[in-house]
């Protein structure tokens, strides 16, 4: 029986045998051999455990960064001169990034790069640097040395593709790094499988054509060239397809394809190994690192959200669609929760889409609250939600949600003096849970000043205000900059503002906090819209400013002022984080959030980075801290 078939046949083993005698080998060439470099019997020891510890080190230095972080955070302590330095000069490195404009890319920043470089000097160093490539005889065996050392390689990096492919995972809950920024490893971690298994596959190609024994060997090892052939085909597609250019062409068919082979691969892969050595070792920790995460959402949707949800459809006036879910759990600004709807044929079932959360909890964690969310229809399934909110306003349809994930830092939201928040077009709904955050906090500080503490929604006396335990006032100013090339959602987003803080209108007289929303329109309006309004009417407005009127909201015990103003033409980021590092006075910290297109992001996160820079170069101001919301860095 072919060798590689042979663990199909009983006693099944976890691991092969070890066992080497020098037979057809002198002393000279046997001493060769069994050298740490060429001995095959011991190459997963010396070529797939370093590799496991390359990335575990990776992982670790992320663990303690994150550690360190919390520790800091808790005490809220922003340390002497030179830890704020250290500290920006980390920032700089984790923003600084590049933007290739004929490409519309944006790079990964220059920490991650640096990281990646770090990964490619190891494989290469590991995979090329160690003699020969090839066997001097056939007497030293089948498998050439550079085909084995990559294919043990290739297998250690297999636990870690499945570890960062998943939305609930293990190094999220121990690093605090996102699922989504994961994404940049889990793809040039897939790279560098790919590469390792060609360079796998091809050595035995050149090895048995040189030795004229192509077919003979071909024929006698049958299931282990097979197995092997279909596993790299199907490794291709998963690698090459999941490209954003492919991807974006048709999400559902993406995800089912790519499920569809990561079965195949997975499977004939395994026969590929066989039990050779610890092969196996590498699919139990794939196993184990990957299903209970891939089981978790799952379960919890079923048993803590349930399967009864119903959402249900709008369509605003600026043709957004409005979704709203009620929920029993607490969540951040900035978070999502991925949607599968059942409702919109078989396909839109069995894929699930994520949506920015774009409202806030209520007051406790198991209060009913409502989740909104504000998608731009495009085609696929929000061109199908867009239909069904126009045919049936406010219908409901059900729906399964899982999250939140994602969203910012509330330690840093918390701790900062000052706060900028950025989005661009379909993120005007983003910018919302940090005003109406920013609207809480400002009402249970004026409660505090009466007294005592009042839940925001249900006016629920809750406790007495102790002296000596006042809540902090910060953070002391919120900036919302928004760019839309839509006359309609900024007009949608100026009410929606007014709206919202008219909820939370119990403002402290006292609290000096400033507020103030920015819209800018990118292009001309191609609607009739206030600001031609003003315009043809006054003509001493200025273009550039159409309008700088606050909001007063006021009820019978405080007021709460914030400057809504309009502009034309696209805002300039760079400025804008600068001025807004300039208002922070000396020891007062920054934290700037964007979400918004790839060339927003690139502007405002260099900016971010230049200001960090400044840190390091002596500026007064103690930090300025950046989050960005995206799914795609390369």
């Amino acid at each position: 029986m072919d060798m590689n078939a042979a663990w199909l046949s009983g006693p099944i083993q976890l691991h092969s045998s070890r066992t080497f005698e020098c037979d057809e080998l002198n002393a000279e060439q046997c001493d060769w051999y069994k050298q740490r470099w060429h001995f095959w019997y011991i190459a997963d020891y010396v070529f797939a455990l370093p590799t496991v510890a390359f990335f575990m080190c990776a992982i670790g230095i992320f663990i303690i960064g994150h550690l360190v972080s919390q520790i800091l955070a808790y005490r809220r302590f922003r340390g002497p001169l030179m830890s704020q330095k250290l500290i920006a000069s980390i920032r700089y490195i984790s923003y600084r990034g590049f933007h290739v404009k004929s490409l519309q890319w944006n790079s990964a920043p220059v920490g991650i790069l640096l990281l990646g470089l770090a990964g490619t000097i190891f494989f290469f160093c590991m995979d090329l640097i160690p003699q020969p490539y090839y066997w001097p005889s056939e007497i030293y065996g089948n498998s050439p040395a550079l085909a084995t050392r990559s294919g043990w390689m290739g297998l250690a990096c297999m636990p870690f593709i499945f570890a960062t492919a998943s939305k609930a995972n293990w190094i999220t809950l121990f690093t605090g790094v996102s699922y989504e920024r994961l994404q940049v490893f889990h793809r040039w971690i897939s790279y560098a499988f790919f590469v390792l298994a060609l360079l796998h596959t091809f050595p035995f190609i050149v090895y048995h054509i040189r030795w004229h024994d192509m077919e003979k060997h071909f024929a006698s090892n049958l299931v282990f060239y097979w197995t092997g052939i279909v596993a790299l085909l199907f490794q291709a597609w998963l690698t090459f397809a999941s490209h954003s250019t492919i991807r974006n062409l048709g999400y559902e068919f993406f995800k089912m394809t790519h499920l569809f082979a990561v079965v195949i691969f997975m499977v004939m892969f395994f026969w590929h190994c066989g039990y050779t050595l610890t092969s196996w070792d590498y699919f139990i920790a794939t196993a184990a690192v990957y299903v209970p995460c891939y089981a978790y959402p799952w379960l919890r949707t079923c048993f803590k959200y349930g399967i009864n949800s119903k959402a249900r459809i709008f369509v605003e006036d600026n043709g957004f669609i409005r979704i709203t879910i009620p929920a029993n759990f607490y969540w951040r600004p900035g978070q999502h929760c991925f949607l599968r709807f059942a409702s919109f044929g078989f396909l839109h079932a069995l894929s699930a889409h994520p949506f920015t959360i774009c409202s806030s909890p209520l007051g406790k964690p198991n209060e009913q609250s409502e989740l909104t969310f504000y998608i731009r229809p495009e085609k696929g399934l929000t061109a199908r939600l867009y239909q069904y909110g126009l045919e049936k306003p406010g219908g409901s349809v059900s729906v399964l949600v899982d999250g939140p994930y994602g969203g910012i830092n509330m330690q840093r939201y918390q701790d900062s003096d000052h706060l900028l928040v950025i989005s661009g077009g379909s993120g005007a709904g983003w910018c919302l849970p940090f005003i109406e955050k920013i609207a809480k906090h400002r009402l249970l500080l004026a409660d505090e000043e009466q007294g005592q503490v009042v839940c925001a929604e249900s006016k629920e006396v809750l406790g007495t205000k102790r002296s000596g335990n006042r809540r902090s006032p910060r953070p002391l100013s919120l900036r919302v900059i928004l760019a839309t090339r839509d006359a309609n959602c900024r007009t949608w987003f100026l009410r929606a503002v007014s709206e919202l803080l008219s909820k939370y209108s119990e403002t402290s007289s006292s609290s000096n906090a400033d507020m103030r929303a920015e819209v800018y329109l990118t292009e001309k309006a191609t609607h009739t819209t206030d600001l031609e309004s003003k315009l043809a009417k006054d003509p001493t407005l200025k273009a550039s400013v159409s309008s700088a009127d606050k909001n007063d909201i006021r009820e019978k015990r405080h007021n709460i002022d914030v400057l809504e103003r309009e502009f034309e033409g696209r805002p300039q980021l760079p400025r804008i984080v600068q001025e807004a590092a300039s208002v922070a006075q000396a020891g007062q910290s920054l934290s700037v959030f964007v979400c918004g297109p790839k060339t927003m992001q690139n502007d405002v996160r260099n900016a971010v980075a230049k200001e960090n820079l400044k840190i390091v170069q002596g500026s007064k101001i103690s930090s300025v801290y950046l989050h960005t919301e995206h799914f795609s860095w390369a």
